[in-house]
């Protein structure tokens, strides 16, 4: 199996490179380092990592949380928030961003580990899913429509008001997924 690739978003140099040191014990490989949400954001489109470990403050005008916000929702790509902010508030902002983990400093080699394993195992999991119900969902629509195309000139009106509403339902469900 291919090494997890990781992006590093920390903007303590010490920090990330005992991080970066960490990664390669454990067998991953690091894409590279970012201090900045700007860099992190431009890191994940030109390299694409697997993984993203993110600090929430960092240098320059976009924190951790609104980078990891964008990596999501422009790359697909998890983040793992790595800080040492545990406060109401931020958690509640970090939520927004829909990490698959937080990890608090200090941490133990196996709290990152862990996080990692379970991070993209739920990631690729989420992304199979997410496949396979948009395919089917697509021919259930598609079906749905041949269907009341069809109209009264095969169906009657209940049959077709039935249709009608199973091709609905599937439509609020592939809304719902593409928010995901």
């Amino acid at each position: 199996m291919d090494k997890i690739n990781i992006l590093v978003v920390e903007d303590e140099i010490i920090v990330a490179t005992d991080i970066e040191v960490m990664l390669a014990n454990l067998g991953y490989s690091v894409s590279g380092i970012e201090s900045s949400g700007e860099g992190a954001i431009k890191h994940a489109q030109c390299h694409r990592p697997d993984l993203v470990i993110m600090d929430i403050m960092l240098e320059g005008d976009i924190d951790g949380i609104a980078a990891a916000n964008k990596i999501r929702q422009q790359f697909n790509i998890p983040v793992i928030f790595l800080t040492a902010y545990s406060n109401e508030q931020t958690l509640d902002r970090a939520k927004t961003a829909k990490p698959y983990g937080y990890i608090l400093k200090p941490f133990q080699e196996t709290d990152m580990h862990t996080s990692i394993e379970i991070a993209s195992y739920k990631h690729k999991i989420e992304r199979k899913l997410i496949l396979e119900t948009e395919n089917a969902l697509a021919a259930i629509i598609g079906n749905t429509e041949v269907f009341l195309e069809d109209g009264t000139l095969k169906y009657d009106t209940e049959v077709l008001r039935r249709i009608e509403v199973i091709r609905n339902a599937a439509l609020i469900i592939k809304e719902t997924i593409e928010k995901l």
